[in-house]
Order: structure tokens, then C-alpha cells, then sequence
């Protein structure tokens, strides 16, 4: 037996590494086509807290007023490593309090677990190095849940409280955290059903007095001019931006969720399938599994879909998963499912090493076969092609027309332009991306891709085993 203190000691080792080593390596290697915006608005932000200036705190009606708080102080940094720093931390300890919750909510074993299985999420690890909110609302939707969970458990006042707090900055994260709220009132409603209704209307009013005083402290312009901030989130639910962009139809999270699961959720399923006593008459996982489903729906009747807004979905699934995990391992005569659970843990791991640091290029490695030309990319790759290119004799020289051309511009050693100018005869190449499939027919993207499909790329660049940059000579 190791003694209990090293033992703490090498427990505490893992998790930081499980939670660090794939988030604060190689951070400059890339950056995606929001990022700079999403700097702009952190600057903004700082700006007009520092003037006092607390009625013009809102910078995009998404909000993300959260990424602005975390990620302040590296507004600073020269290099993207060191402004994305603070925004990593902070989301790194929120996943620890997250597995601090499961634990009491199924035990301290399952804590562990939580906390490694999430901080080694694919979709998570991605989106928690990028410089934007999306990881920032899976995250508080997981805590709020969970929140209420625990609460529902032990009775206690603070975790009511912890609940509405964090169902406020998922809010304040991205908009359709809202959802969070509406859903945890019903089911607060549900669960003190048996109670006067005078402590039926105290549990409520605690969770929404920690909900609008958890709003007004993190976007105090609440306070100094509240209709104006809710008109301006109200308008972006109506803008182009929301109702018009990236229409994929209402059956696209369901190829999302397939294709973003983790071997380690598919094994879990199994598992639960081979032992189903392990979850039957589980009303937490109902519980969790329900929003889930309402999330998913919900983000399925907007009009403007991608993979990252169903990421809170995903989250949770990935957390009954380690409830089924759990209770799997508590059984004497489960060899067969602790076999296939430690099997996926190995893959997905070996995959996560694998496409370092280009997360975001993650597909399942069980449906991989499947990928076909689904949209993927952010920018990741980028990098490759201009170190290919680079390389070349005259590269100063040359003008590339790539797609993310402003995200280009540091990269290659020549002049960059927008891919879709690739025609005017000014140029030396082509770097088409896979970011361009799925658009609609008139969509500029898709009649450059009808254009190249005739032509062979002179380098196609792969990452994580999946055709994703075609560079051509239009010098031939």
C-alpha cells in the first residue's frame, strides 16, 4: 500500500496533468477566425471597466461577458499563449469544481473519474483553448446542473444557490444558457412539490435571487441600464447572424452528437447495456439526460447550426457516462465491461495524442469511416501549408489565395489574399479547406469547390487521418 500522502500526491499529479498538458501546449500554433474579434471585444471590455464606463460593458449581444472577466488579465500578452492563459485557468478550475460535484453527488471514486474523463473531452479540451465562450456555457451548465443535483441530495441552501449562480453565467456566456433557467425553475418546482407553499416559493426565490444577483454582478450594466442590454440581446436572436447563417437543417445535431461522442461514452453505453441495473430508476441521469435532449431540440429549431453549440449536450452525456463508468467498476463480475471501458480510455487517449494541439479536428474514431465531406476546421493546418510553402525557393515572392485569409497573413512568408480572388491571374496558389463543404449551392464556397474538383491539389495536408487543406499550382 502507498501512504495516503503520496498517494493524495500522485491523485492530484494526474489530474493537473490530464487537465494541463493538452490545454496549455502549443497554444500559439494557430489561431481561428473569431479569435481576433473576441480579443477585440476583451479589450473593449477592459477599456470601459477601467473608465468606469459600467453601462457599455456589453460588446456583442452573444454576451461572453464571462470570457471578457477571465480573459482580462492577459489583454496585456503580445503572444495568443499568453492571452489565452488566464481564460484556460480559470475554465481549468471550473473543471475541477465540476468533478468536485460529482463526487457528491455519486461518491469521491467517481469524482476522480468525472474530473479526468472531462478534462480529457476531445470537443471540451478544443474549445477550452480557443479564445471565445462555448466551452465557457457547457461548463456552467454542467455546474448548475449538477448544483441542483447535489442540493436536491443533501439539502443544502449554498449548492440551490451554487445552481442559480451558474445558470446565470451560462447565460452570460451565450445566450441559449437562458434555456438553463427555464428548465431548473420546472424541475425545482417538481422536486419541492411536496412541500407548503411558502417553502415552495423560498427554494424558488433563492435560486433566482442567486441567479439575478450573480447577472447584475458580472454584467453590472444590468443594473445602470437594464432594458437597453436585454433589447440588444433580444435583436442578435433575430439578426441574420442567427436566423440565416449555416442553415444544415434540424436532423444536423444528431449526425454532431454521433460524430462528436468519445469511445469512452460508447463504451460506457455498452456497458450499461450489458449491466442495466446499473442505471435503471436513476433519476439523476433522467434528470440530465432531459435537458439534453430539450438543449438539443431547442438549438435544432434555430436556423444557424454548428457543431460547438451543442457542446453543453455533450457534456453531459459524457457525465452519465461516468456515472455508468462508476458503477460498472463497483461490480464484482463486470470484468468484460472495465475490459472495453479501459480499451476505449487507451484509444481515446492515443487519439488525443495523436492530433495535438489540433483538437478541434476531433471525430470520433469509431464513425471516422463515416466523416464523408461533413464541415470541419477552424484553421487548424494552416500553420502545415504555410510551412510548405514556405520552404520554397522563392517564397517571398509568392501570393496565395487561401481560405481564413486574415488568419493567414502572419503565417505565409508572401501575400496572402481571399480564396475566393484565386481566379483574378495574380496568383501562385490555391489553398482550398475543408471548412468550405456543406454550403448551400449559391454559397461562393461551393462554386470554388466545383472549380477544383476537376484539379489535382499538388499537396493535400491530413489531420487526424481526414483530408483537410488541397494546395494547388495555378502557375502550371
Amino acid at each position: 500500500m502507498l501512504p495516503m500522502k503520496f498517494s493524495q500526491l500522485a491523485l492530484w499529479v494526474v489530474l493537473l496533468l490530464a487537465i494541463t498538458l493538452p490545454r496549455f501546449t502549443d497554444l500559439n500554433r494557430f489561431i481561428t477566425g473569431d479569435e481576433k474579434r473576441w480579443q477585440a471585444n476583451v479589450a473593449g471590455f477592459t477599456m470601459k471597466l477601467a473608465h468606469g464606463r459600467i453601462g457599455e460593458l456589453l460588446q456583442q449581444p452573444h454576451p461572453g461577458i464571462t470570457t471578457q472577466w477571465f480573459a482580462s488579465p492577459g489583454i496585456w500578452q503580445e503572444s495568443w499563449a499568453g492571452k489565452k492563459i488566464p481564460l484556460i485557468i480559470a475554465q481549468s478550475i471550473l473543471l475541477l469544481f465540476a468533478g468536485y460535484l460529482i463526487g457528491r453527488l455519486w461518491g469521491k471514486s467517481a469524482g476522480i473519474l468525472g474530473t479526468i474523463i472531462l478534462a480529457l473531452h476531445p470537443p471540451l479540451i478544443a474549445h477550452t483553448r480557443v479564445y471565445a465562450m462555448d466551452s465557457l456555457l457547457a461548463i456552467f451548465v454542467l455546474i448548475s446542473l449538477l448544483s441542483l443535483l447535489v442540493w436536491n441530495k443533501k439539502q443544502k441552501t449554498r449548492y440551490l444557490a451554487y445552481a442559480g449562480c451558474a445558470a446565470a453565467l451560462a447565460a452570460l456566456s451565450k445566450l441559449p444558457g437562458i434555456l438553463l433557467m427555464l428548465y431548473e425553475i420546472l424541475a425545482i418546482a417538481w422536486l419541492v412539490r411536496h412541500l407548503q407553499w411558502n417553502d415552495r416559493i423560498k427554494k424558488i426565490g433563492i435560486y433566482l435571487a442567486s441567479f439575478v444577483a450573480a447577472s447584475i454582478l458580472v454584467l453590472p450594466s444590468l443594473l445602470v441600464r437594464p432594458l437597453g442590454v436585454l433589447g440588444d440581446m433580444k435583436e442578435f436572436f433575430f439578426s441574420e447572424d442567427y436566423t440565416v447563417l449555416h442553415q444544415y437543417g434540424p436532423m444536423y445535431y444528431i449526425g454532431t452528437l454521433i460524430f462528436l461522442s468519445t469511445p469512452i461514452f460508447i463504451a460506457a453505453l455498452l456497458a450499461a447495456f450489458i449491466h442495466p441495473a446499473i442505471i435503471r430508476r436513476k433519476k439523476d441521469i433522467i434528470f440530465l439526460l432531459l435537458f439534453a435532449l430539450a438543449f438539443t431540440a431547442t438549438m435544432s429549431i434555430g436556423a444557424k447550426k454548428g457543431d460547438r453549440y451543442i457542446l453543453p449536450a455533450l457534456l453531459i452525456l459524457e457525465t452519465c457516462a461516468v456515472y455508468a463508468i462508476a458503477q460498472v467498476w463497483k461490480k464484482k463480475h463486470a470484468k468484460a465491461g472495465a475490459m472495453l471501458l479501459v480499451a476505449a480510455g487507451a484509444l481515446q487517449i492515443i487519439n488525443l495524442a495523436q492530433m495535438h494541439p489540433y483538437y478541434l479536428a476531433y471525430v470520433n474514431p469509431i464513425a471516422k469511416p463515416w466523416i464523408g465531406n461533413r464541415q470541419l476546421g477552424w484553421g487548424e493546418g494552416l500553420d502545415v501549408a504555410a510551412k510548405y510553402i514556405n520552404k520554397k525557393s522563392d517564397s517571398e515572392h509568392l501570393s496565395i489565395a487561401t481560405y481564413y485569409s486574415t488568419q493567414s497573413e502572419d503565417l505565409f512568408q508572401g501575400s496572402v489574399a481571399p480564396l475566393h480572388q484565386w481566379d483574378s491571374g495574380s496568383h501562385d496558389y490555391a489553398i482550398v479547406y475543408r471548412a468550405m463543404y456543406g454550403r448551400s449551392a449559391d454559397a461562393w464556397e461551393t462554386d470554388v469547390l466545383n472549380q477544383f474538383k476537376a484539379k489535382t491539389p499538388e499537396k493535400t495536408i491530413f489531420i487526424n487521418g481526414i483530408a483537410y487543406i488541397w494546395i494547388y499550382s495555378l502557375k502550371e
